[in-house]
């Protein structure tokens, strides 16, 4: 059901987002096409428009995709375990590196059945695929761990207090994985059961405001114009403890706060 909203609010565990239009956006709205009897020719880019566009399209790619991993992340505050994942060999065909991953994965998953994570592959500067791992692995001895790769190095290590871990591990996904050997492949990989970010609109996110954000100062702060919707003041918050909302909270999660 289409709705009208000036406010939305989107809490990933203990960061907060809130979106405060100038004027009316809509949700679940589908324009429909103008029928027009009067056809227009295409306008003809030349290449330096062409290139440009295609410069903006990236970047909106890759600004849409790491928005995505910062809130995945820090709503699933139980992954705290940094682990890196290199092949000896000089592995460069991201799909072959990408089965030898799930299949560690599989490995790990049956050896530890609460086994979740978050991986983004990464290219070194020789072409070489690796992987940064964000788990909820318990101790495990590193042989044990480097059996379970049985490809090349392991490194994990246990993830120190970070306010925005998210923003921390997005940081790894480089313009190369928007690249052509990377078009149509994976960005990242993900356990099914991490908790998802809850989005409030309108009404909710006006009660949400006034419960836990009503005495806060934003960590960050903006204004700017979109084309789509355009003025949009944009506030960034960290709370003490996380927040989930409608669902079950991880397991293991620093606190629980039922609204």
């Amino acid at each position: 059901m289409a709705f009208p909203y000036t406010v939305k609010v989107v809490v990933s565990g203990k960061q907060v987002e809130v979106y405060t239009y100038k004027q009316e956006v809509w949700r679940e709205y589908e324009v429909k096409p103008r029928i027009d009897t009067k056809k227009e020719e295409p306008k003809q880019l030349d290449i330096f428009e062409e290139e440009e566009l295609r410069k903006k399209k990236l970047q909106y790619s890759i600004n849409r995709t790491k928005t995505e991993i910062k809130r995945l992340i820090n709503s699933n505050p139980q992954l705290n375990k940094f682990m890196t994942l290199t092949f000896a060999d000089n592995i460069t065909d991201i799909q072959t590196a990408n089965y030898m991953f799930n299949q560690f994965i599989k490995r790990t998953s049956y050896r530890f059945p609460k086994f979740e994570y978050f991986a983004v592959p990464e290219f070194q500067k020789r072409g070489a695929v690796h992987y940064h791992v964000l788990c909820n692995l318990p101790y495990i001895e590193m042989d044990m761990l480097a059996h379970l790769w049985g490809h090349g190095m392991v490194n994990i290590r246990r993830v120190e207090q970070v306010n925005n871990l998210g923003a921390y591990m997005s940081k790894y996904l480089g313009k190369e994985l928007f690249s052509g050997r990377m078009f149509g492949k994976k960005k990242f990989f993900r356990s099914q059961t991490l908790s998802e970010p809850v989005q409030l609109f309108s009404w909710w996110a006006m009660k949400f405001i006034d419960k836990f954000l009503s005495r806060l100062t934003p960590s960050y702060e903006k204004t700017f114009i979109s084309d789509h919707v355009g003025e949009v003041t944009y506030q960034a918050y960290t709370l003490e403890r996380p927040i989930f909302l409608g669902g079950t909270s991880p397991p293991h999660s620093v606190a629980t706060t039922v609204w």
